[in-house]
């Protein structure tokens, strides 16, 4: 067994197949800001929560850890530029007509396979990450198959067995 260092963690957590989504907010000045993430899961029933961690080192961190809403977008195939975007710094992730007001006014990518806006239910520190809890407020629906990230690349799961 190798000893481990930064690089061994992060090519044996590439092991492990994740979902892509992009998470997005708006400021109380009406900027709209977002990131890419994995670490995405559901974490309770009742209340319906969700959480997602955000890196300490993004540039829309203060933006969601003062936030009071979120919405979190799980992507298709047809969306990994926009996830390779919202993972750039320095650019502007909103340029293109992908994004729609979902109920709550959140910003959300029209065509994605599931929307979740969400209310902040609270933050915990996790490391080098900020691990953000939501209660999910508004889901949205839409056709397709979702995209992994495995070993350093998207992956599509399209075949149903």
């Amino acid at each position: 067994m190798s000893k481990l260092n930064d690089e061994i963690f992060k090519k044996a957590m590439g092991k492990f197949p994740s979902g892509v989504v992009i998470v997005t907010t708006i400021t109380p000045n009406g900027e709209k800001c977002g990131f890419t993430a994995s670490a995405f899961t559901s974490l309770s029933l009742d209340p319906p929560l969700i959480l997602v961690c955000l890196a300490n080192s993004a540039d829309c961190y203060n933006n969601f850890v003062t936030g009071e809403k979120f919405a979190v977008n799980v992507i298709g195939h047809q969306q990994h530029e926009l996830a390779f975007k919202f993972a750039t710094k320095g650019v502007d992730k909103f340029d293109g007509d992908e994004f729609e007001d979902g109920d709550s006014g959140l910003p959300i990518i029209s065509n994605c396979i599931l929307s979740l806006e969400c209310n902040m239910k609270n933050t915990f520190e996790g490391g080098d990450h900020e691990i953000l809890v939501g209660e999910v407020q508004h889901a949205k629906l839409n056709e397709g198959t979702p995209s992994i990230w495995y070993e350093g690349s998207f992956r599509d799961i399209s075949s149903k067995t």
